[in-house]
C-alpha cells in the first residue's frame, strides 16, 4: 500500500529492537508503523499492516478511544484482540498521544505485550489450588450438578417467583424430584468423612439423602436463589448423613455462575452440633440464672464494677499486695469507683426493699449511692472487690427515696467474658435489730432482777460492810471531840481524827456506790476491761460473806493481764453469782474447811475465769440443767442466776460451763471469753 507524504513515519533505529509491539497510528486509527515484534504478536508483516485501521484489523474490544484535548495522553488498557491465525489474545497496552506547538494531535504510539499465556497458567494454577484448597479444608464441600433441573426451570418461566416457590412448597413430590436430579460430582474429605461415613462412591449420587422433610424449605429457598441470580445463600439447617444421623450446620450455597460455572453449584457445609448443643445450654443454663435470679426469695442486684478492672490494670505488683496504701493515697480512686460502679440488673425483691415498683427502676443506679451513709463499709467493699475475695458485712444503706435501712450486705465478685461484675445480696435486717434490742433490754431487766436477788442474798453482809466505816466514823467523831475538850485542845490530836474521820466516810460512800451500780439497772456498756482485775473486784466485794459462812476464799489471778470486751457491772455479777453459787453448796453440805478457788487464765485466743469449790459438786441431773431457766435446787431460789449469767456470757461471743471436779470433790464453774486486742481501759 502507497502512502500520502503526511501518513509516511520513519522510525528510529532502535524500533525493531525491542521486545514489546510498537504501533503507531494517526489520528484516524490508521497504523503509520508496525515494528517487527508486532509482526510476531499479530502475524501480519509491516507491510501488510501499514495503513489499515488497526481496530479493525485486529477486532479489539475495546477499540482506542481519541483522547481529548487537555485529557491525559498517557493511558493504559487491557484489549482483547484477535491475530492472524484466530487465535484470541490478551493484551496489556499502554498508549501515548503525541501533539505538536498548538496542541493538535500528531500520533498514538502503542507499546503492548500479550499476557494470555501468563492468564492460562495463572488460571491453571487457580484451579489447582481451588481443587487443593476444596479438598483441604476442614469444612464439608459438594459441588453440584443442576442441569438436570433445567425442564422444571423452563417449564415454570412464565410464572413470577412467588408463585413458583408457593408450587414448590405445595408439591414436595416435584421437590423430591428435582433432588434425585441434582447430583453430586465432586466432594472434598471431609465431605466425605462426616457425610459419607468415608465412602467416596456413595456420595456421587442425588442430594436427596442429605436433606429430611423439614428441611427442605430451605432446599427450595436455594433454589429460588438461584433463580433470583442470588451470588450467595446461607441458612442454619439441619441435614442428614447417609448413615441417617442429623447433623446441625450452617449451609451456605454459591450460586454465581461466573464463578463456578453455569449448571453448577458449590455448597459449603459447617458442622455446628456441638456448637448448637453447648449455646443450647449456655441458653438454658442463662434461663435457670434468670429464673434463680429473679424468683431467689432475697433482694438480688448485679453491679457492674469494670472499673476496677481498669484500676486494677494500672497497680503495679507492689500496689496489688497493699491496695489500702494506695487507696490512701489516692482517694479520688474511691470517689471514681463508687461513681463508676452501677446497677446492671435487680430483682422483684431488690426493687421492693429499696422502695420501687420495678426492678429496672434501679438500672444505672451509682453502688456508691447506696452506701453514701457508710463510706466505711464503701472502703472496706472497695478492698474485698480489689483483692477479689468475697465480702459480707452488717451495715445502713440508702435506698433511691432516701430510706435508710439495715441490710447484711453479702458480695461475691466475678470474672466472665472479658467482663466483671460483683452479685450482691441485701437482706433486711431491721426486724431482727429490733427484736435483739428486746432481747437485750430483756437480758438487762433479767441481769438487773438477778443482782437485786443477789444483793438480798448479801443483805447481812453488806449491812456488816457498811456498819464497819460508821462505826469508825462515829468512833473518830468522839475522839476528836474529847481532844476538843482538853485545855488547851490538841490540834494534831483532832486533825488526826478527822483525817481518819474523812477516810472512813470516803470507804462508805464506795460501798455505797458498789451497791448503787449493782443496784442500777442501766444499758450495758462495753468496754477493755482485764479480767483478773474484774475478779478481785467481785472477791473483795464478797470477802465479809465469805468470813460469815467460814469459807476461804483464794485468788489465783493471771500475771499477764488477760484482756476482754465487756460491761464491768456484767462481768462482776456472773464471777460473784458464781462465787456465791459455791458458797451457798459447802455451807449446805455442812463441809468443814470450805474452800472456793477463784483463778483467771489465757490461751492465744481466750480468756477463762473460773470458780472452783470443795463443796458436795453436781448430780447427774443438776449438771444437766444447771444453765436452765428457772431450774434451782435452793428452796428460796428464783433459777434465774446461773441463765442470766451464760447469757451475758453469750453475749459477749463466750461459752460457759460446769462439771465435777476431776482432781478431787466438789464442782467447776467456768466462762470463756474473747481476748480482746486494745490496751485495758484506764477505768480498770
Amino acid at each position: 500500500m502507497t502512502l500520502s507524504p503526511d501518513l509516511r513515519f520513519n522510525p528510529p533505529d532502535v524500533f525493531n529492537l525491542t521486545r514489546e509491539s510498537v504501533v503507531v497510528r494517526d489520528p484516524s486509527g490508521r497504523i503509520l508503523a508496525w515494528n517487527r515484534a508486532a509482526e510476531r504478536l499479530y502475524g501480519w508483516s509491516s507491510e501488510e499492516a501499514v495503513g489499515r485501521v488497526a481496530d479493525d484489523m485486529l477486532w479489539s474490544t475495546p477499540p482506542l478511544t481519541r483522547p481529548a484535548p487537555g485529557s491525559n495522553d498517557v493511558w493504559t488498557e487491557q484489549i482483547v484482540r484477535v491475530g492472524r491465525d484466530r487465535v484470541t489474545l490478551l493484551i496489556d497496552a499502554q498508549f501515548t498521544a503525541r501533539r505538536n506547538a498548538d496542541g493538535a494531535l500528531l500520533d498514538i504510539v502503542e507499546t503492548s505485550r500479550s499476557v494470555s499465556s501468563e492468564r492460562a497458567a495463572l488460571s491453571r494454577e487457580g484451579e489447582h489450588r481451588y481443587r487443593t484448597l476444596f479438598h483441604a479444608m476442614p469444612t464439608s464441600y459438594l459441588e453440584l450438578d443442576i442441569t438436570a433441573i433445567r425442564p422444571f426451570i423452563a417449564q415454570h418461566r412464565d410464572r413470577s417467583i412467588a408463585e413458583i416457590r408457593a408450587h414448590l412448597l405445595a408439591s414436595p413430590e416435584i421437590v423430591q424430584q428435582i433432588m434425585r436430579a441434582t447430583k453430586v460430582v465432586d466432594a472434598n474429605d471431609h465431605a466425605v468423612e462426616v457425610f459419607g461415613g468415608g465412602d467416596r462412591e456413595g456420595m456421587f449420587d442425588s442430594v436427596e439423602p442429605f436433606w429430611p422433610p423439614e428441611s427442605r424449605e430451605v432446599y427450595v429457598d436455594s433454589m429460588i436463589a438461584r433463580l433470583q441470580q442470588v451470588p450467595r445463600f446461607t441458612r442454619e439447617v439441619t441435614m442428614t448423613t447417609l448413615s441417617g444421623c442429623r447433623i446441625h450446620c450452617i449451609f451456605t450455597a454459591c450460586l454465581d455462575a461466573k464463578i463456578v460455572g453455569d449448571g453448577r453449584v458449590i455448597i459449603g457445609i459447617v458442622d455446628v452440633t456441638a456448637l448448637t448443643v453447648a449455646n443450647r445450654t449456655l441458653e438454658e443454663g442463662r434461663e435457670r440464672y434468670r429464673a434463680l435470679f429473679h424468683l431467689m426469695p432475697i433482694p438480688l442486684c448485679r453491679i457492674n464494677t469494670d472499673v476496677v478492672a481498669a484500676i486494677l490494670k494500672t497497680f503495679s505488683r507492689a500496689q496489688r499486695q497493699d491496695p489500702e496504701a494506695v487507696l490512701s493515697a489516692r482517694p479520688e480512686l474511691m470517689h471514681h469507683i463508687a461513681n463508676s460502679s452501677f446497677v446492671e440488673e435487680a430483682n422483684v425483691r431488690a426493687a421492693k426493699i429499696l422502695g420501687l415498683e420495678a426492678p429496672d427502676d434501679l438500672r444505672g443506679l451509682p453502688a456508691g449511692s447506696l452506701l453514701s451513709s457508710r463510706p466505711d463499709t464503701l472502703r472496706r467493699l472497695a478492698l474485698a472487690s480489689i483483692r477479689g475475695v468475697p465480702f459480707e458485712e452488717e451495715t445502713q444503706i440508702v435506698s433511691p427515696t432516701g430510706e435508710e435501712l439495715d441490710v447484711l450486705l453479702s458480695m461475691s465478685f466475678i470474672e466472665h467474658a472479658g467482663s466483671r461484675f460483683s452479685l450482691a445480696g441485701l437482706i433486711d435486717i431491721r426486724d431482727r435489730l429490733k427484736a435483739e434490742g428486746d432481747l437485750a433490754t430483756l437480758r438487762a431487766d433479767f441481769a438487773h432482777a438477778a443482782r437485786i436477788s443477789m444483793l438480798g442474798e448479801l443483805a447481812a453482809s453488806i449491812a456488816h460492810e457498811v456498819n464497819q466505816p460508821l462505826a469508825a466514823i462515829g468512833a473518830s467523831g468522839e475522839a476528836g471531840l474529847r481532844w476538843l475538850d482538853r485545855s488547851p485542845p490538841n490540834l494534831d490530836q483532832v486533825r488526826t481524827q478527822l483525817t481518819r474521820l474523812v477516810g472512813q466516810a470516803e470507804r462508805a460512800s464506795r460501798i455505797i456506790e458498789r451497791i448503787r451500780t449493782t443496784a442500777k439497772s442501766s444499758i450495758p456498756e462495753r468496754q477493755t476491761l482485764d479480767l483478773s482485775k474484774v475478779a478481785q473486784n467481785a472477791v473483795s466485794f464478797l470477802d465479809h460473806e465469805a468470813r460469815a459462812l467460814r469459807v476461804s476464799l483464794d485468788l489465783r489471778l493471771s500475771v499477764d493481764p488477760c484482756l476482754v470486751v465487756a460491761d464491768r457491772t456484767e462481768l462482776e455479777q456472773v464471777i460473784a453469782n458464781l462465787v456465791i453459787n459455791a458458797m451457798q453448796a459447802i455451807v449446805s453440805s455442812e463441809v468443814r474447811n470450805g474452800r472456793v478457788v477463784v483463778g483467771v487464765g489465757a490461751t492465744e485466743h481466750c480468756a477463762e475465769c473460773y470458780v472452783i469449790d470443795n463443796g458436795p459438786g453436781l448430780e447427774p441431773h443438776v449438771q444437766k440443767r444447771l444453765f436452765e431457766s428457772f431450774f434451782t435446787t435452793k428452796r428460796e431460789g428464783m433459777g434465774l442466776g446461773l441463765s442470766v449469767c451464760r447469757s451475758i456470757v453469750q453475749s459477749l461471743g463466750g461459752t460457759m460451763a460446769g462439771e465435777n471436779r476431776s482432781d478431787g470433790v466438789g464442782a467447776r464453774l467456768s466462762f470463756r471469753l474473747p481476748r480482746a486486742k486494745a490496751p485495758p481501759s484506764t477505768a480498770c
